[in-house]
């Protein structure tokens, strides 16, 4: 059994104890990503008065706009931008459940009231007229 000398040790340690080695500090341009971000904005109010006919065409250029901006303000003003691969899995994963969300909702949207399909109003519309021509009306002032 080799004797270690504890001198020894200490004049040359492998790893140095207590030290901490400042993070790189990332030179980031906040007044240029304001810009941006304003710039971005007055581009929206801008494509919201032009005379475009088609309302998806203007609900499309808005999401991009909206998107786009949401990503400058994620990477930079909370620093995604300089961290690793797991906070964008964290990032992503939620929202990717968030675009299947959105997507599966659409059918519900696009049918609008006018369809049976889960439409309470309509039932409750059609259940209170059919009992109408069953119950007599209580007040002969008011129509049914």
């Amino acid at each position: 059994m080799a004797i270690i000398d504890s001198a020894d040790r200490m004049e040359h340690p492998d790893a140095p104890h207590g030290v901490s080695m400042p993070a790189p500090h990332h030179a980031i341009n906040y007044l240029r990503i304001f810009q941006i971000l304003v710039g971005l904005t007055l581009l929206t109010v801008t494509v919201a008065f032009l005379p475009i006919h088609n309302e998806m065409i203007n609900v499309v250029v808005a999401l991009v706009i909206a998107s786009t901006k949401a990503a400058f303000v994620a990477r930079y003003f909370m620093h995604l931008k300089f961290e690793g691969k797991l906070i964008y899995t964290i990032l992503f994963v939620p929202l990717g459940l968030a675009v299947i969300l959105a997507i599966a909702l659409i059918p519900d949207i696009a049918l609008g009231r006018g369809t049976d399909f889960n439409d309470m109003v309509g039932w409750f519309e059609k259940l209170h007229h059919g009992l109408v021509g069953v119950v007599s009306c209580p007040l002969s002032v008011v129509s049914c």
